[in-house]
């Protein structure tokens, strides 16, 4: 948090990047997250949100043997999907898999809003049944319904290479300032998006993307967005998962048809904003009857869902407390280092 403040305090434009604040609400959420019964209840909630979903599974959770230092579930009895070859001895169509991964998290985190945010090889298996099963769920994303919305519109756009209406959605959701030309961000969309469209994952450069979208988003003073932190992380990940999978998957031909029909179910998005507006908060209807952790839970859900730490709060109070003591730190050290640097004129 301190290298965060100084970088803001040396380096003026990434101030926009909000970088002790998200680093304050990763400390806050993980905190939060040590309680395994939290787990627990993300993994409930997961499974109850995924149960009709075909050739996905997640682990049952046994309440009766959970505590707060205890999470205990299903044993899976599968293959890890780094083990490519033995998956493939198994006759497992791993190309399959690779975009059943794909569409999975999409599917999750624009219907459910609620997705695993650390998709890595290590925690997802295939089990005999030839089902995908994810493990580990201390770091679980959560979107609001709004986020979920305005995320579906601009993944599609640019799928459909509507470069324009990528751009009004940026607008309408407040990710620019109002006064950026709309042309001009659509012209800067389409210098990130045409380079890669229906490429393979293996044609992809990550790191070029990544700093090409910085730039753009630098040069429109586009703001950090903490709720999308999680999703834009694991969808790197789930990128290098397919990539080991099936070099060969097309990233935007497998996300297609989870969008289309996303957006055909809830019809036309933008004329329900102002009802999204009103219930951003999502509601914990499936978390156990635990009243010691219910207000933890909700205090950490808030803060997925939201992206910011809720002004008042007791940890909004600590974040400004925690920048108080930096500034102090700041100044106190270049007093030090000036009266250190005076000392040494006049001794030497």
């Amino acid at each position: 948090m301190l290298f965060a403040f100084l970088i803001e305090s040396i380096v003026k434009k990434t101030k926009r990047l909000k970088l002790v604040e998200v680093v304050f609400l990763l400390k806050e959420i993980t905190n939060l997250e040590m309680d395994l019964r939290f787990e627990a209840a993300a993994a409930n909630e997961y499974a109850e949100n995924t149960k009709n979903d075909a050739g996905y599974r997640v682990p049952e959770i046994y309440w009766n043997f959970t505590s707060e230092n205890v999470m205990t579930l299903d044993w899976v009895d599968g293959v890890s999907i780094r083990e490519t070859e033995e998956l493939k001895k198994r006759n497992i169509d791993t190309g399959k898999i690779a975009e059943d991964i794909i569409q999975n998290f999409l599917r999750h985190a624009v219907r459910d809003g609620f997705f695993h945010a650390d998709m890595h090889q290590g925690n997802i298996f295939v089990d005999t049944n030839g089902q995908i099963v994810p493990i580990d769920f201390g770091i679980m994303g959560r979107l609001d319904k709004m986020s979920k919305r305005f995320l579906a519109e601009i993944l599609f756009g640019f799928i459909q290479r509507d470069y324009k209406k990528v751009a009004e959605v940026h607008l309408i959701a407040g990710l620019v300032p109002k006064e950026v030309p709309i042309d001009d961000l659509a012209q800067a969309l389409r210098s990130i998006g045409e380079p890669i469209f229906g490429q393979t994952v293996k044609d992809i450069s990550g790191g070029k993307l990544l700093k090409q979208l910085f730039d753009v988003t630098e040069k429109f003073n586009m703001q950090t967005q903490p709720q999308l932190l999680m999703l834009q992380k694991t969808m790197v990940v789930v990128e290098g998962v397919a990539r080991k999978l099936n070099p060969n998957t097309n990233i935007w031909t497998t996300s297609k048809p989870v969008l289309e029909n996303w957006l055909r179910e809830t019809k036309d998005p933008f004329n329900t904003i102002s009802q999204t507006l009103q219930d951003t908060s999502e509601a914990l209807k499936r978390l156990p009857e635990f009243p010691e952790i219910m207000d933890k839970a909700n205090q950490a859900l808030t803060y997925l869902a939201s992206g910011q730490i809720p002004q008042n709060s007791n940890s909004y109070a600590a974040l400004n407390d925690k920048k108080s003591e930096m500034i102090t730190f700041r100044n106190q050290s270049i007093i030090g280092i000036l009266v250190v640097v005076i000392l040494g004129l006049l001794v030497f």
